[in-house]
């Protein structure tokens, strides 16, 4: 079983009270992976929110060349305390990324209706579990942003593809 007090340590969790993480623990149950294992896949349907408890999960996305797919890692490893698929609890509850483990790992998961029935229950705490997921999601835009970024500007700050059409 998990605990509120094992909730209460998650970013996603910060500022909620007793009684919302006792109902959140209610709802929680533990996942493991193995390495290479795939938590869901990109254009899924949302069915859980996770919070990584230990392990490592890359996010990724299908690239389409000639004909053939394969999966890219969009993110650097993301390891324990972090939320994974947010897309649960925001519309149209459709997974952006694929997620898939890095090296055995355990995480915590909660249903997704059942997490937005409790959310719409419970405006105030559903106003903070929101809040606290904007800023993991600007913080991975931002994070894309820098990255995109670097591939495209030399160490000056010039664009490459300028240059190259000089």
């Amino acid at each position: 079983m998990i605990s509120p007090e094992m909730l209460r340590s998650f970013r996603l969790f910060a500022g909620q009270s007793n009684y919302m993480l006792e109902e959140m623990a209610i709802l929680a149950r533990e996942v493991e992976l193995e390495a290479g294992e795939w938590l869901f896949h990109e254009d899924e349907g949302a069915s859980h929110l996770y919070v990584i408890a230990e392990g490592a999960v890359s996010l990724c996305l299908n690239l389409y060349l000639n004909g053939s797919c394969s999966h890219v890692e969009v993110t650097s490893p993301l390891g324990p305390r972090e939320a994974i698929g947010w897309s649960a609890v925001v519309k149209p509850h459709i997974y952006t990324f694929g997620a898939r483990a890095e090296q055995n790992s355990r995480l915590i998961a909660f249903t997704a209706e059942p997490l937005r029935e409790l959310l719409d229950d419970n405006p105030g705490f559903g106003y903070y579990l929101l809040k606290n997921l904007a800023e993991v999601i600007g913080d991975r835009l931002t994070n894309k942003c820098v990255q995109l970024l670097s591939l495209v500007l030399d160490s000056d700050g010039v664009p490459i593809v300028s240059k190259s059409m000089r």
